[in-house]
């Protein structure tokens, strides 16, 4: 039998740098490492909007990845 835990999630923002030479948008990523699986969704977005807010780069979305910790017990 295999047992299931939630582990560290990790969040991504994806940020809008620019536009290339044909107009079309340029986009940067950058990730965060250890989110509590406790946290929730609205906070996650909280704080990935407040992070996004230090940089000059404009937030285009949040995405958050999710992790299970699997044994055999």
């Amino acid at each position: 039998m295999i047992n299931t835990t939630e582990g560290f999630s990790s969040m991504m923002l994806h940020l809008q740098t620019g536009f290339d030479e044909k107009g079309a948008p340029q986009y940067k990523d950058k990730s965060y490492t250890r989110i509590a699986p406790t946290a929730t969704q609205d906070d996650v977005y909280a704080v990935g909007e407040a992070l996004a807010s230090l940089s000059s780069y404009q937030l285009h979305h949040i995405q958050l990845q999710n992790r299970e910790d699997l044994t055999r017990a």
